[in-house]
């Protein structure tokens, strides 16, 4: 294994010295040995769509920022967890701990300014272009996908909600993953290669080609790219009864993914652009560790799990657009469909024996596994109708927007040996389980259908003042099954008598957003703005008998069989202010939101399963600030900060009991003062000194630290007044990191070598254990020191 290990390591090295040999040479046949470029004077601007139409990001009255692809590549940005860690007001979280996850290190949460759910449809919009690729929350695997950062034109965060826009899955804010447009006159390439290492972990390489241009000049144009990435593992799995190592850092993962995009000028006033998105992504077991088999502070992480925990997640995007220029206005119509077939296989051997009372360190022959499948097929269509002239007093937007989204998920579960563990009567002739399938979930099916109208408009009131009204106008329809049966299940629940579970419901919610802009010149922004935003509700499969316990401390004698919309109404002031003769840019905002009805998941810990409630009111207050500076030619500086204190501000009990109060009966869901996930502040410096030229070629050293401070509050996960807790489970603890890079540019070409995680750090990010019967504790840190090269051109 070690000389295979080494001879990869040197096929690697071979396929990346071969890679730079070419692109320099490209570079130096392409350019003719020109110099670099002089450096900037003054800031750069940055264009964005983030209103649906292209404008400079310092007029755009909302929260932005913004990531060029050579913005990605200076920060060593390749996938979302990068991209939230270096943006202020945003929090990510990877939470496959648990069965509630299907310990799938994919799953995540995302949330904006504290706006975090893992219930429900998403508070936070993915968008790949113009179409909504987010997932519901439905049973314990649905998990949103993520587009690999390669070959993107820009991604876009938009911090509060963007329902007039955007729609009802933008509740918290919007992340938008642009792509670049095919150009009819000039042909353009990128290619990116990458070779790095991981303390007492494996190696990760990645290699990527993108190129574009006329096929016909200035009539049809084309974009391809191909792209593929392993990130080697540093988690490995251990047989916990002898101590040897099964298989050394199992958590790697590849990626793959291709991209075509045509355009087609029928004249010169409208084009045609279909496009091609495909990706799929693989993980061979989770990241999340055995605690008591691991040393976190050596950056030695072991699971002990029976098996792997496999995933694979492909996906593929067609969309068709049409821009059509009618003089008066703008014309854009697009139509896309969206499939995903994500599947995995988890180990349920220890989750099994946790629920039952056994030892979740399994015994010799235990093994038990999951395999679900979470389908996604949507279809959405949007015409929109915008004014021509920007600089017209009256600017608007009018769009129809209409989607149809089905999500469905099955799975089993699959213990071949339990039955006789549990003394041989967990199996009944009215709910058997045949070759040890203890449950079965064919269908948990929700089907979403959205139509809207949606309009905006910005009248200028005077020169220096505008202002901004729009509005969204919805109908929201969902209709949803589940079916579940097996002795998991209850121990009546056969394949004749099944656990059912339908729902339905429908809505018209109306999601404004109103803005006073004061632009005195244009240098200077100020504006304040109050906007809503919406989601949708759902239904909740049905609980198994073994949940009584939790059920009956919440005062319930069952789960609610379905779940309302929340909504939330979010003010803003800020101010976009740029000095020093565009070398000092100030970007910055305070916000106060309200959310009502918030969709919220309860655990039952004695079950293992969930339900969906809607847990009453909170509240996010806080502010952001982003400061980039060029103090000399050759030094960029950027510091940004985000204060997000986000509260429940009222009490829920769980059922119709009294649980608060002299002689509460029951404990509530969810008290006054608990706070929701994420870090109160987070801090992120960034900066690039560019070194004297070197025979043409231009040196520099790239630097970001970010630092997050500790959690404050309780959760109600952790409190102790409520019903459903775990006071075990610590809260998200102070996270620092450091990541330099320092490389030549010449030509197009940028060679570097990069560190991240420089000083080795190992967080506690998540922790979790099954029931609160066992203590096998399970946790999740962050990638350790990493060092590579990268080498990327362009042309």
């Amino acid at each position: 294994m070690i000389r295979d290990l080494h001879g990869q390591r040197r096929r690697l090295a071979a396929f990346l010295t071969a890679t730079l040999s070419s692109m320099a040479l490209h570079a130096q046949t392409a350019s003719d040995g020109a110099a670099p470029a002089a450096a900037a004077t003054e800031l750069q601007e940055v264009v964005v769509t983030s209103q649906r139409r292209t404008e400079r990001l310092q007029d755009v009255p909302i929260s932005v920022s913004a990531f060029s692809q050579e913005k990605l590549d200076s920060q060593g940005m390749r996938n979302i967890d990068d991209v939230t860690l270096l943006t202020p007001g945003v929090n990510f979280e990877r939470n496959g701990l648990s069965a509630a996850s299907n310990y799938n290190d994919e799953n995540s949460d995302i949330s904006i300014r504290g706006i975090q759910s893992s219930a429900g449809t998403s508070t936070t919009g993915v968008y790949l272009d113009d179409t909504p690729i987010q997932t519901r929350h439905i049973g314990f695997g649905s998990v949103t996908p993520f587009p690999v950062l390669f070959d993107v034109q820009r991604v876009e965060v938009l911090r509060g909600p963007q329902g007039t826009l955007f729609g009802a899955g933008s509740e918290g804010g919007t992340v938008r993953f642009v792509t670049p447009d095919p150009s009819l006159s000039t042909y353009s390439g990128y290619m990116r290669s990458e070779l790095a290492s991981t303390h007492n972990g494996d190696t990760s390489y990645e290699a990527g080609v993108a190129s574009g241009g006329p096929i016909v000049d200035g009539v049809l144009g084309f974009r391809a790219s191909a792209y593929y990435r392993r990130d080697g593992g540093y988690v490995d799995r251990e047989d916990y009864m002898n101590g040897q190592i099964t298989q050394p850092n199992s958590n790697w993962e590849n990626t793959a993914n291709l991209r075509l995009a045509l355009k087609w000028a029928v004249n010169d006033k409208l084009t045609i652009s279909p496009s091609f998105y495909f990706q799929r992504l693989y993980l061979n077991d989770t990241a999340a560790f055995w605690q008591e088999l691991s040393n976190v502070s050596a950056g030695v992480f072991r699971n002990g799990n029976r098996q792997t925990n496999p995933s694979t997640d492909p996906f593929y995007l067609t969309a068709l657009k049409l821009d059509w220029d009618l003089d008066w206005a703008h014309l854009t119509a697009d139509a896309s469909y969206f499939s995903r077939r994500q599947h995995a296989l988890p180990d349920y051997t220890q989750f099994d024996r946790a629920i039952y009372g056994l030892n979740p360190r399994y015994q010799a022959g235990d093994a038990a596994e999951s395999p679900f499948k979470d389908s996604q097929d949507n279809t959405v269509a949007e015409v929109r109708l915008q004014s021509s002239d920007p600089a017209a007093r009256l600017t608007w937007t009018a769009g129809l927007y209409a989607s149809h989204l089905d999500e469905n998920e099955t799975q089993n579960i699959i213990d071949p040996t339990i039955n006789a563990e549990l003394g041989g009567t967990y199996c009944t002739q009215l709910a058997p389980c045949p070759g040890g399938q203890i449950a079965t979930q064919p269908l948990f099916r929700i089907v979403d259908r959205q139509y809207a109208f949606y309009g905006e408009t910005n009248f200028k009131i005077t020169q220096q003042w505008s202002v901004t009204t729009g509005v969204r106008v919805e109908r929201a329809e969902f209709t949803g099954d589940s079916i579940q049966y097996g002795p998991f299940v209850g121990p009546t629940n056969g394949p004749t008598n099944p656990l059912p579970a339908h729902g339905s419901g429908s809505s018209t919610p109306v999601t404004p957003r109103f803005v006073l802009n004061y632009q005195p010149d244009r240098d200077d922004l100020f504006y304040a703005s109050a906007a809503k935003g919406y989601r949708v509700g759902g239904i909740n499969q049905g609980l198994t008998s073994f949940c009584s316990g939790d059920l009956s401390n919440l005062g319930l004698t069952k789960g609610p069989n379905t779940y309302n919309s929340d909504s939330l109404w979010s003010y803003e002031l800020g101010a976009k202010n740029t000095l020093l003769d565009r070398r000092l840019q100030i970007n910055s905002s305070v916000f106060l939101i309200n959310w009502k009805g918030i969709q919220q998941n309860v655990v039952l810990l004695d079950c293992g399963l969930q339900f969906v409630a809607n847990l009453g009111q909170a509240r996010s207050e806080g502010g952001d600030i982003d400061i980039q500076m060029r103090p000399i030619d050759d030094l960029f500086l950027d510091f940004s900060a985000a204060y997000t204190e986000a509260r429940y501000t009222n009490t829920v009990c769980g059922g119709p009991i009294v649980c608060t109060g002299p002689g509460a009966a029951g404990k509530p869901l969810v008290s006054e003062g608990d706070r929701l996930p994420g870090a109160p502040w987070t801090l992120t410096f960034s900066g690039e000194y560019s070194l004297p030229l070197i025979r043409d070629k231009q040196p520099y050293i790239h630097w970001d630290y970010h630092y997050a401070t500790a959690q404050t509050a309780l959760l109600p996960t952790q409190d102790p007044a409520n019903g459903i807790s775990d006071t075990t489970i610590p809260g998200l603890p102070t996270i620092s990191s450091l990541a330099m890079r320092a490389g030549l540019r010449w030509s197009g070409v940028d060679v570097s070598i990069y560190g991240q995680n420089l000083t080795n750090e190992h967080p506690l990010l998540f922790a979790s254990r099954d029931t609160p019967f066992e203590d096998l504790y399970f946790g999740h840190s962050i990638r350790p020191r990493t060092i590579g090269v990268t080498a990327t051109y362009r042309y």
